[in-house]
């Protein structure tokens, strides 16, 4: 019977175009990120979706919130973990991905700006209040006392080296409480 269902439900997923793609952490020789190498242009939501990526759009994760779920009950059990969140600004997409390898937080984004493998020991979601309205940080830190003030106030800065504010690398804001 549970054979029969099986194939039942893999016969339901093809059909339904759901091509769930998993998130390989690759480097190339000099140390960089390649996961993005063979990513085309011009995914939409639905896609994104489909493909199993968190949907992150005004702020708040509108879609597979079960696979940020996934990853932090993973990373927190000490057990390898990656996931790759779409972020969605009106019609331009912006992908990241998130890894946990050998006790280790690592996120890369598609802009291409910084693709150096910079790991991190600390995943932390920071709350705190910006202009009288609550929100959260998601970070990666290399110190869990990191505050969300701190993290605002970098955010914010114009300045690039804040002696007194730990390493840290946002992976997202967001307004509210977190809803995963």
């Amino acid at each position: 019977m549970k054979g029969k269902a099986l194939a039942i439900l893999l016969v339901l997923l093809l059909m339904t175009g759901c091509a769930w793609r998993p998130v390989s952490f690759t480097l190339d020789e000099g140390g960089n990120y390649t996961g993005f190498d063979r990513v085309e242009e011009g995914y939409t939501r639905q896609a994104a979706r489909l493909y199993g990526w968190v949907v992150l759009e005004d702020l708040t994760i509108r879609e597979n919130a079960k696979a940020w779920q996934r990853f932090l009950q993973r990373s927190g059990e000490g057990k390898k973990a990656g996931v790759r969140v779409a972020e969605f600004f009106g019609e331009e997409m912006y992908l990241m991905d998130v890894f946990f390898r050998d006790g280790q937080y690592r996120a890369f984004f598609s802009d291409g700006f910084d693709m150096r493998d910079e790991p991190f020991p600390f995943l932390l979601t920071l709350a705190g209040e910006t202009n009288g309205q609550p929100g959260y940080a998601v970070v990666l830190a290399g110190d869990d006392g990191l505050t969300y003030e701190q993290v605002m106030h970098k955010f914010f800065s114009s300045q690039l080296a804040e002696p007194d504010i730990p390493a840290h690398r946002v992976l997202f804001l967001g307004v509210g409480e977190p809803d995963w």
